[in-house]
């Protein structure tokens, strides 16, 4: 990787897989004098070896970018790599056209077994796959069975969207998974729910996402996504809250002087807000690469209630910036968003965007945070930013970030290392 490297792995309630690492990764910090460290997170659909793949493409640009950065290579810098169980997701190019009925229930099947975590539901979900085009009951138990997944509860923006997911009729949320490509199509009412959006997505563009499909079997796949979508954002609160926010303190317990820099991807956006939020060790830039979360997830008064987003006190806990890339051509931000918008009878087109309230982070950047500097343009390699500390910097980066997960470039690696050393 050419920065000294370490890696702390979590499992799914935040507590380390191996203790010593976090030993580890602090005596490397002390012995190399360091005066910053990267601690990066990944996101969904991510092994460990995905997940070290991606930091490495992220510190090779990095360092291609260093000395183009002033002040930089006068750092002596220490990169931490974040592992934790994220799920899969299904692929970013899969449209769900053109398959077969039998290539379709196999997809389906395939997901299951990689993605439901407890293997008797798993096997009985997939039992159920050669009856959902015909038997309304076959399809209830289905949306049964996959309710039992998902996490007890959920706080956020989006809470609504998650109780009528839970507790709402499971015929009638079988069928407002169907055809959740279409604009026009007639919205089932789920549990007399009015409003269930979930927050951190945006909606469907040219009549599809990634990630989502049309027909029966595919409606299956829409809930296995959606239901994916709650357990990783519950996930990765929890681990950031309790693991990463644990390492961080244990660093700066060992190298006070050492500068504590968190850059996160996709839900590993939500988990490196969270223990900034819940660490008492200072956190001295935040980095969010196409985050998957709310765009008013740092907000004060988003509803014109007087309700804050759940990470409002985020900002004014960070010493130096905050840094978030944005984009509309990050589809995978809203792969969760059709299914819910048509239980809250919500189908239209420019749902998602700034002026529809659960739209994404990492497509509209960060929204009514009175903390915000006006949104600029991600810059070029060698162009300037006006980064302030304490301020929410988000930067549109429809130029060099071509989809979700297109975030280990050489101008993000720019961005993110002129925001470290600007503090």
């Amino acid at each position: 990787m050419r920065l000294p490297y370490t890696e702390v792995q979590f499992d799914e309630k935040g507590v380390p897989a191996e203790p010593d690492q976090l030993r580890e990764a602090a005596s490397l910090v002390r012995d190399r004098n360091a005066t910053d460290v990267i601690l990066l997170s990944h996101g969904w659909n991510n092994t460990a070896a995905q997940a070290r793949d991606l930091y490495e493409r992220i510190v090779a640009s990095i360092v291609a970018v260093r000395d183009r950065v002033p002040g930089a290579t006068d750092r002596r810098i220490v990169v931490v790599g974040m592992v934790w169980p994220s799920i899969q997701w299904a692929a970013e190019e899969d449209s769900g056209a053109g398959a077969g009925i039998e290539d379709d229930a196999a997809v389906l099947a395939a997901e299951i077994r990689s993605r439901v975590e407890d293997a008797a539901t798993a096997t009985r979900l997939a039992a159920l796959i050669p009856r959902l085009r015909t038997d309304s009951a076959a399809q209830a138990e289905f949306v049964s069975l996959l309710r039992g997944t998902l996490p007890n509860s959920t706080k956020g923006e989006d809470e609504a969207a998650f109780t009528a997911l839970k507790t709402g009729d499971p015929a009638q949320v079988f069928e407002a998974a169907k055809d959740s490509g279409s604009d026009d199509a007639a919205p089932a009412a789920v549990g007399g729910a009015a409003d269930i959006d979930p927050a951190g997505l945006a909606p469907l563009e040219d009549g599809g996402a990634a990630g989502f499909f049309d027909g029966l079997i595919s409606a299956a796949r829409n809930l296995l996504n959606v239901t994916t979508y709650y357990t990783m954002k519950e996930r990765a609160g929890l681990v950031g809250r309790k693991g990463m926010a644990r390492l961080l303190e244990e660093l700066h317990a060992t190298a006070s002087d050492a500068r504590l820099h968190l850059v996160g991807h996709s839900f590993g956006g939500r988990a490196v807000t969270a223990a900034a939020l819940a660490a008492d060790a200072p956190v001295s830039s935040l980095s969010l690469l196409q985050a998957a979360y709310s765009h008013f997830g740092m907000a004060h008064d988003w509803d014109g209630a007087g309700t804050d987003g759940l990470f409002a006190a985020v900002p004014a806990k960070v010493l130096g910036p905050v840094l978030v890339t944005f984009t509309h051509n990050d589809k995978a931000v809203g792969v969760a968003y059709p299914v819910a918008s048509r239980l809250a009878r919500q189908i239209g087109a420019g749902l998602g965007d700034e002026n529809d309230p659960y739209g994404g982070i990492g497509r509209n950047g960060a929204l009514r945070t009175p903390a915000s500097l006006p949104a600029a343009d991600l810059a070029d390699v060698g162009g300037t930013y006006a980064f302030r500390p304490g301020h929410v910097s988000s930067l549109r980066a429809d130029d060099f970030v071509s989809g979700h997960s297109d975030i280990a470039g050489r101008q993000v690696a720019y961005a993110v290392l002129t925001a470290i050393t600007s503090t």
